[in-house]
């Protein structure tokens, strides 16, 4: 594989960007275009839509990745189980879900909302990870460029032509999930176009080995996300819960920027191991950790500083009070960055199982919070909540890293400590000075740690020269 981590970051970097731009401006055009309950019923429908999404994967793709990785695999064969297996699951969960969502809300406006959201939205889904974990494996990120890019511009240009028509709010709902539908069948036709599929192959079995601990582990990180539109359905009003919405949506959508590292690193991480390349492996995820680390605190420091802007020039006067809950929820960004790429060392080393242990330790206090949380002090209860759910999950990731010694004294300490005492100090000096406090924390604290951080210079050092040499071998046709 002559492609390089650094190409495919970038592909994944400039494409994330920009879809979650386009996203970001159909949501906020939703919010202002909705009320608050509608927008909070909205919410809700695309919580249970993801939800149903994961039981149409049930951790398939972490297996395809896995065994299409390996040396000598028949990629096309593997391919075509995975896309079988998960079309089976798509249509037996669309059937389900529909039953279950009877049965599980009163509310018929909440029901109606979800089926207009989630049927389209749940097969555009399903197919665009089809692809998009296709174009992973084989480190071809520019189709993953490409799919994300173009369902998130189809996304907006039906919810500018829903608006500007002033459609129902159940048809501008409808035609949203349509949206998905269509980058979808995007995903798929690109897909094709680079390899074959045959659907008449028999199941590849290596897919289901060792199932259950991704199973179980993806269904905590599709959880977490959407715990809090759904849980907090039963406890707040939901024009509460449409402003909890607003203020969770940003940085959602922002922790995609780190997110983009992750991604790339994930199967390159699952080869050295597979190659038996424990160093290599080691290594590397401290460089995703540290990496990470520093951009999940930019992206805090810009959502933190630049949040009252954010809500007054992008939403209506009736979303003011998400300015501090949405301040709250912004050092999500950077614990959401640490804690996958600890937890992501875990899942590529063959310690699945721990992670799994702590998503589900995590993932009940942190429901015990949020509902309790919630109920005494409303949306900013509820954003506390979620700040030390996170919280709890960084020190179970910790606390079952083999390299934990590294991890907390190397990266955890030394960099929360500098980015403590910078923000309280930039934050009292120059809390009425929003833009300047941002320019001046983050050049600060960016600035400290590569001065700080020998080890990650010459990681970066290292990772540069490497990846030079890789590129120019490839070119060469050596």
């Amino acid at each position: 594989m002559g492609r390089s981590i650094l190409n495919n970051i970038i592909h994944l970097f400039y494409s994330t960007i920009l879809a979650n731009l386009l996203q970001a401006v159909s949501l906020i055009a939703l919010a202002n275009f909705f009320n608050a309950q509608n927008y909070g019923m909205f919410s809700v429908a695309i919580a249970v839509t993801f939800v149903m999404l994961f039981f149409t994967d049930l951790g398939l793709t972490n297996t395809f990745l896995r065994e299409g990785a390996k040396d000598g695999i028949d990629l096309e064969m593997i391919l075509s189980s995975y896309i079988k297996v998960r079309m089976i699951l798509l249509i037996f969960i669309s059937i389900i879900g529909y039953i279950a969502i009877h049965y599980m809300y009163a509310d018929k406006n909440l029901i109606y909302m979800m089926i207009n959201v989630m049927f389209f939205m749940l097969i555009g889904l399903t197919w665009q990870n089809i692809g998009i974990a296709y174009f992973q494996l084989t480190e071809r990120m520019k189709y993953i460029a490409l799919i994300k890019v173009v369902s998130a511009a189809v996304v907006s240009i039906i919810t500018c032509f829903c608006i500007f028509g002033e459609l129902p709010v159940y048809i501008t709902a409808r035609l949203y999930g349509l949206g998905y539908m269509i980058g979808g069948i995007c995903s798929i036709y690109v897909m094709k176009r680079k390899t074959n599929v045959n659907m008449k192959v028999v199941i590849h079995k290596a897919l289901f080995w060792q199932v259950t601990p991704f199973i179980i582990s993806g269904f905590l990180i599709m959880g977490t996300p959407q715990l809090a539109p759904i849980l907090l359905n039963y406890t707040l009003p939901l024009s509460m819960l449409g402003v909890f919405a607003v203020a969770y949506r940003m940085p959602a959508a922002l922790y995609q920027v780190p997110g983009v590292i992750a991604g790339a690193f994930y199967p390159v991480l699952f080869k050295h191991y597979n190659q038996n390349k424990l160093e290599e492996h080691t290594k590397l995820n401290l460089l995703q950790i540290k990496l990470m680390a520093i951009v999940g605190i930019c992206m805090t420091l810009v959502l933190y500083h630049l949040a009252p802007y954010f809500i007054s020039i992008f939403f209506h006067e009736e979303w003011k009070n998400a300015v501090e809950p949405l301040q709250i929820l912004s050092f999500l960004i950077a614990l959401q960055s640490l804690n996958i790429a600890i937890a992501d060392g875990l899942t590529t080393s063959g310690r699945q199982n721990k992670r799994t242990v702590v998503q589900c330790i995590a993932l009940v206090i942190g429901g015990i919070m949020l509902y309790s949380f919630s109920s005494i002090g409303g949306v900013i209860g509820a954003a506390y909540a979620m700040v030390l759910f996170e919280i709890v999950a960084l020190v179970g990731y910790i606390a079952v890293s083999v390299v934990k010694g590294k991890i907390v004294f190397q990266i955890v300490i030394p960099y929360t400590i500098y980015f403590g005492v910078t923000f309280i100090g930039v934050q009292y000096i120059l809390h009425t000075y929003h833009f300047i406090a941002l320019v001046l924390n983050t050049l600060i604290v960016v600035v400290g740690i590569f001065l700080y951080d020998y080890e990650l210079k010459k990681l970066l050092l290292s990772f540069i020269t490497k990846t030079r040499k890789k590129d120019y071998i490839t070119k060469q046709g050596i």
